[in-house]
């Protein structure tokens, strides 16, 4: 036997087996960095959808607030929509629409007798008859009746106020929506909405008739600036 010749080594590498493995785990990482960076482009784009939703509705309800300080309250409710696709915008947001709402607010006062119950005009036990008591004399055995009492007996009620008051309040709503596909109509499935809303009031206290309304068309939409 020839000790002195060396014996041939294997010449070192790779088998198939570790190609695969190596090539499964950088097609998944690949995978996930590419699902990670989609992720984020969309949350960029939403966020910067969102930003200008937000934009063009504080410009919109300012605008409605200054229109309506301007022609006043009226009986009806006003309801208007349209679109940003108008020359001030340069076609920058026709993936937009908007549409708002002014209407009344419902307020709902009690009327005296259960005023009259909740400040103690009822309670025979006390001399003093509670808060009702001290509007002019308590309810007992030989008190005078309190002015709460004299005004039930005259058959007066608080519910002309919900009336009265509701000429100095408007609640208005302000909707700004955008396509979520912008290659895609507008449709129920296809936009997002942002709301406004907000109280309007009218220091005047004073409504536009009905009839009045119909000759100022044109200028109940306010334009966006």
């Amino acid at each position: 036997m020839d000790f002195g010749r060396a014996r041939p080594r294997r010449d070192a590498g790779f088998t198939l087996l570790e190609c695969m493995i190596a090539l499964l785990l950088l097609a998944t990482s690949a995978v996930i960095l590419v699902q990670a960076q989609t992720a984020a482009v969309n949350m960029q784009e939403d966020a910067s959808r969102l930003g200008v939703a937000t934009m063009l509705g504080r410009q919109l309800m300012t605008d409605l607030e200054l229109l309506m300080e301007k022609e006043g309250f009226g009986e009806l409710e006003v309801k208007e929509k349209g679109d940003f696709s108008d020359d001030a915008f340069d076609s920058q947001f026709d993936d937009y629409r908007w549409e708002y709402e002014v209407e009344k607010v419902d307020l709902d006062i009690p009327n005296l007798s259960n005023l009259m119950n909740l400040m103690g005009g009822d309670d025979d036990d006390d001399d003093g008859g509670g808060l009702g008591g001290g509007l002019g004399g308590g309810s007992g055995a030989g008190a005078q009746p309190n002015q709460l009492e004299q005004l039930s007996g005259l058959g007066v009620d608080f519910s002309f106020m919900s009336e009265m008051l509701a000429n100095y309040l408007r609640e208005a709503r302000v909707r700004v929506c955008w396509k979520i596909r912008p290659d895609r109509p507008f449709s129920f499935e296809n936009e997002e909405c942002l709301e406004f809303i907000t109280h309007l009031t009218n220091p005047t206290g004073q409504v536009t008739a009905a009839g009045d309304d119909d000759d100022d068309d044109d200028a109940a939409t306010p334009t966006p600036r």
